[in-house]
């Protein structure tokens, strides 16, 4: 098999991927079209073969990407976030609080925090619950660690300070006489600062790495926001030796320092003893602050009970929910003052295209990178299963080191990751590992789409990366890793055709061709590409002549089994009728599995449709075939769980047994066209007819419907009652159906001993109806 240039294939993919390949990811031993026997014999065996094993893993695949699909879908956006004009456009944002209005760009160590700024910062706020304790330790210790998450930790440290700074300057006047503490108190209540204090922020913290700091001013207060960007200073360098050290020194001089920084690692975890470190002050409650800003004073009852219901319809609970800074909440507050549009303010906020612009802005380290886009690949994966993907980036990012990296995700995900949630999932019995999610669940598309195109130097590893992950042995991580490339198709769907998505229809194995269909499967559900990918496939099914045409074609029923495939089921069949018309039989499983998949997805109508359609001519030619050996293979296939949720098709299958039934007493599920035998009766009576009339579709038909009789038709009693009204509709036909049907059942009834048998209750209904039509 020829192999592109630029796209290498799985195997070459890194230096371990060979070794991580699952085992099922093997090449094609021939490349040649099948015989027709071999297609029949594939057909008709029940995981026999090792291509049926790949065929389970590939469908395995498909339903857990499915269910991660449906997160997706779920949203009221959807796949509707913009995402190709979006990142094809310029977009602008803002960055962090600049306190210190410009001085971050003169070089100065501090800069005074304007009257301004600090009015902007202590106007309307909303003290977390432990406001208070905080304060006292500030005031009582001098210095003050917030080692808290993203997200209002900054206008906390602001005022804070503000208010430390005010009582001891209240303090001190009161040794004064009654006129200048009189004084002091009127600057207080107009937001003053009293003369000979302030507040400052620093901007370079090298003079605090030894904790022997001189503040510039005395009686002042400090504040410090340490994280990546901030020069002079880590985390990792704050022990409690360091925190004894500097409140001695802001004793000294009558100053207060508050600290902001990310949840506690490397040094600073041990220094939570020391009472000076608070790792959390409580939640605040953003729809409480939306009320404060928009009535400036505490609301009524009636007040509170109508905005919470128009934040409700707004939709903006939810993304309270996943965006919890207040800054979102400030902005909620200011359009329902305004009275402009709440529900075009969510939905803009909602996109998360400019957050993650920001946020690739300030967090350029590999570290903080390979997390994001391994949670974005990977969403509800377990952790160890994220920081894994995430450390293999990490590898193809970085130059070889002689020791492992220290890689430390978890200790930075509040500090790095405030969009992400670990916690335990709720999959089921067992289920008790931390799972990685996006609160929103559009930013694992943004977050992907930044990725592909704005990082270009790194695309070639993000891409060997993910080829990595196609053949991953963890069929999660194989169909999840799938999802996430049909998302970065949308950026740009041409230039990933080429990259990868055409390579991988043309590999060799099943399975990574299933990763191709799965991603062509989300591209089209973009609704700006739909139309791209169906002639696409409509081009694939058409070609045939070389081993990687013919995988093409395969990969395309793949696609044309799912989700495109059932939002234009006609397209699909006239498709999927074009593949199954060559010479080659190799396409008559792929086929089968595609019609039983638009079935699955509440398409029987079509599918049964086109195989009347396709076995019209009653001749013995090749398609006539195909089409009854394919209806035959989609009537033994029983009924699925609907495929966007979250099980594999083993738990689908056990989920669609009858109560009582799916508790390991060994029972199969009905099949699909059993149960739906009422509805679609005339087209069913029609195709058994067919198949049960001709070779060679007569022998496995013969062994269905003795399956329907032996094991569903004596369980169930609408099973029963289909396979009745089919059995007695092809045997009043003319020919010989009544003299077939009539042997076989005498022949399953004898081998069953039973008289109260189905094979025996249907014989004996066969002959009073034999023995009506006589003698009428």
């Amino acid at each position: 098999m020829s192999q592109s240039v630029e796209d290498p294939p799985i195997e070459e993919a890194g230096d371990k991927a060979e070794a991580e390949q699952p085992p099922q990811a093997r090449q094609d031993k021939d490349d040649k079209p099948l015989s027709e026997e071999d297609a029949l014999r594939a057909l008709h065996r029940k995981g026999e073969s090792e291509d049926e094993a790949e065929r389970a893993e590939a469908a395995r695949a498909a339903a857990i990407a499915a269910s991660v699909m449906e997160r997706l879908n779920a949203d009221p956006f959807g796949m509707r976030i913009g995402t190709v004009a979006l990142f094809n456009d310029a977009v602008s944002f803002g960055g962090g609080m600049n306190l210190g209005d410009g001085a971050r760009r003169t070089g100065q160590p501090t800069a005074r925090i304007s009257e301004r700024r600090l009015a902007h910062w202590t106007e309307g706020h909303l003290p977390l619950p432990r406001f208070d304790e905080a304060l006292r330790i500030l005031v009582e210790r001098r210095l003050l660690i917030l080692a808290l998450p993203p997200g209002g930790r900054k206008a906390t440290g602001v005022n804070l300070l503000v208010k430390a700074v005010r009582e001891q300057a209240v303090r001190a006047q009161a040794v004064r006489d009654q006129a200048v503490r009189e004084q002091a108190v009127r600057a207080q209540e107009a937001g003053q600062a009293v003369k000979g204090g302030g507040c400052h922020e620093v901007l370079d913290a090298s003079a605090l790495r030894d904790a022997q700091w001189r503040p510039p001013e005395r009686n002042s207060g400090y504040l410090l926001v340490l994280d990546d960007a901030t020069p002079g200073l880590t985390p990792h360098l704050i022990d409690e030796r360091w925190i004894d050290d500097l409140t001695a020194c802001l004793n000294e001089h009558a100053s207060y320092l508050v600290l902001v920084t990310g949840p506690p690692r490397g040094a600073l975890m041990e220094a939570e003893r020391s009472g000076q470190v608070l790792t959390t002050l409580g939640g605040l409650d953003l729809v409480r602050l939306i009320e404060r800003r928009v009535h400036d004073r505490e609301p009524t009852p009636e007040e509170s009970a109508d905005l919470r219901l128009r934040l409700i319809e707004a939709g903006a609970l939810e993304l309270l929910r996943e965006d919890t800074r207040p800054r979102t909440a400030l902005h909620l507050a200011t359009v329902i003052r305004e009275r402009a549009d709440l529900a075009a303010k969510v939905k803009e906020l909602r996109d998360p295209t400019g957050r993650v612009h920001d946020w690739f802005s300030r967090h350029r380290t590999p570290e903080a990178m390979c997390f994001a886009l391994a949670a974005a690949t990977l969403e509800d994966a377990t952790y160890l299963t994220v920081s894994d993907a995430a450390a293999q980036l990490y590898d193809l990012l970085t130059p070889a080191a002689e020791a492992p990296p220290d890689l430390r995700f978890r200790e930075r995900i509040g500090s790095d990751h405030p969009w992400i949630d670990v916690s335990v999932g709720s999959g089921g019995p067992g289920d008790v590992a931390p799972r990685v999610r996006y609160l929103n669940p559009l930013v694992r598309q943004a977050v992907l789409g930044y990725a592909w195109t704005y990082l270009d130097g790194q695309r070639s590893a993000f891409l060997a990366w993910i080829r990595r992950l196609v053949a991953h042995p963890d069929i999660g991580v194989r169909a999840r890793t799938s999802v996430a490339a049909g998302v970065i198709a949308w950026s740009d769907y041409d230039h990933a055709l080429h990259r990868f998505l055409r390579p991988w229809a043309r590999h060799g194995s099943v399975v990574v061709r299933q990763s191709a269909a799965t991603a062509l499967d989300v591209v089209g559900g973009h609704p700006d590409l739909a139309e791209a990918v169906w002639l696409l496939l409509e081009a694939w099914v058409a070609e045939g002549d070389t081993a990687e045409q013919r995988r093409q074609g395969l990969t395309a029923a793949a696609v044309l089994g799912g989700g495109l495939g059932a939002a234009q089921p006609r397209r699909a069949v006239k498709a999927l009728r074009v593949l199954l018309d060559r010479d080659d039989w190799g396409t008559l499983l792929p086929v089968g599995h595609a019609l039983s998949g638009l079935m699955e997805r509440g398409r029987v109508a079509e599918v049964l449709a086109a195989l009347v359609e396709w076995s019209q001519p009653r001749d013995a030619s090749p398609m006539v075939t195909k089409a009854l050996a394919a209806f035959v293979f989609v009537a033994a296939q029983p009924v699925a769980q609907p495929v966007a949720q979250p099980a594999a098709r083993s738990a689908a299958r056990s989920a669609a047994q009858p109560a009582g039934e799916a508790s390991g007493q060994g029972h199969q599920s009905l099949p699909l066209l059993l149960a739906g035998a009422e509805e679609h009766r005339s087209q069913l009576i029609e195709l058994w007819a067919r198949a049960l009339d001709r070779r060679p579709a007569q022998q496995p038909a013969l062994e269905t419907l003795r399956e329907y009789v032996d094991v569903h038709a004596d369980r169930d009693g609408a099973a029963y009652r289909g396979v009745r009204d089919i059995v007695l509709a092809v045997a009043a036909r003319s020919g010989r159906h009544r003299e077939r049907l009539h042997h076989h059942l005498d022949d399953w009834a004898r081998a069953a001993g039973r008289r109260d048998h189905p094979a025996a209750r249907l014989l004996a209904e066969l002959g009073r109806s034999s023995y009506a039509n006589g003698r009428t």
